[in-house]
């Protein structure tokens, strides 16, 4: 993300010479830097879109506050204990490693949280806890207790920023998240007879509408 505002512009002459005069007095700011406030003197925002890239525009703040479901403790491991963990969102997929304590003799037990492309899919490996390799001190039903409790509160974080990003969408910005993701289909209010089944679905035409969504 870059922003043109009335700071001086870090590049080089040569630089500033081989630039467009449109793109003169650009500076870049990082997108952390807009989430709490707006830099002084800023006139207008540019984003630096990558061809694999979407710009999802018309986000809002909405009332600042929003109520979402927490994580359900049931599916808490009996007999572990929840005491590290290691985590980023990389692009929208949680990424790192959630470390549990056994309460009976300490064994711990380091579930990775990759997301895999090929399978479109999150994966929980249970790891040992400073190697990359698999977990060897575990029997088969620690294991499949420990990473359905990874599973739940990771699920919990997924949907809990998706609630989340739902409620400063507006309906320009969902439309752009839907086309990133590839579901630009024309999008139906609720009385919409076709919802009814009275007519028949329609695919999408070539130029990418005209399907029920």
């Amino acid at each position: 993300m870059t922003a043109q505002s009335e700071q001086p512009n870090p590049a080089s002459a040569d630089d500033r010479r081989r630039r467009p005069d449109s793109f003169r007095g650009l500076v870049r700011i990082p997108l952390a830097q807009l989430r709490d406030e707006t830099p002084a003197n800023l006139r207008e925002l540019y984003a630096d879109v990558q061809e694999d890239q979407a710009l999802i525009p018309g986000l809002k703040m909405g009332l600042g506050a929003l109520t979402v479901q927490r994580w359900d403790p049931t599916y808490a491991a009996a007999g572990w204990t929840l005491y590290g963990a290691d985590l980023t969102l990389d692009l929208g997929h949680p990424f790192g490693s959630i470390f549990y304590r056994n309460d009976t003799d300490g064994r711990v037990l380091r579930v990775g949280v990759k997301w895999h492309p090929p399978v479109q899919q999150l994966e929980f490996p249970a790891l040992h806890p400073s190697k990359p390799e698999l977990a060897s001190d575990c029997s088969d039903q620690e294991v499949a207790a420990v990473v359905l409790d990874a599973r739940s509160r990771i699920g919990t974080l997924v949907a809990v920023n998706a609630q989340i990003g739902s409620f400063v969408a507006t309906e320009e910005s969902e439309n752009a998240i839907l086309d990133a993701s590839g579901l630009g289909l024309e999008r139906l209010s609720e009385d919409d007879p076709r919802l009814a089944g009275r007519d028949a679905p329609r695919p999408s035409g070539p130029g990418g509408g005209g399907a029920d969504g």
